[in-house]
């Protein structure tokens, strides 16, 4: 793994933690994760099969635009 990707899951960490103590603060842990698979059992039904509609969306583009890009470009090589 490359410098760069390095930095780049440090940012995702840094930026979730933050994410986290300005929604929840310094609480206990265990009660804000109950709180937030609480929250996640609420949801309709709906919105998970939207949500999986999306990342079906995404994951075929990637399979077909990305991919075959990226094929391309290690075969010219």
């Amino acid at each position: 793994m490359d410098s760069r990707g390095l930095f780049d899951i440090a940012l995702v960490v840094v930026a979730g933690l933050l994410a986290y103590t300005e929604t929840f603060g310094f609480a206990n842990p265990r009660t804000t994760l109950q709180e937030i698979i609480a929250a996640i059992a609420r949801l309709d039904i709906r919105v998970f099969l939207v949500l999986g509609g999306i990342f079906g969306i995404c994951f075929v583009a990637y399979l077909t635009m990305y991919l075959p890009q990226k094929d391309a470009r290690m075969i010219q090589r």
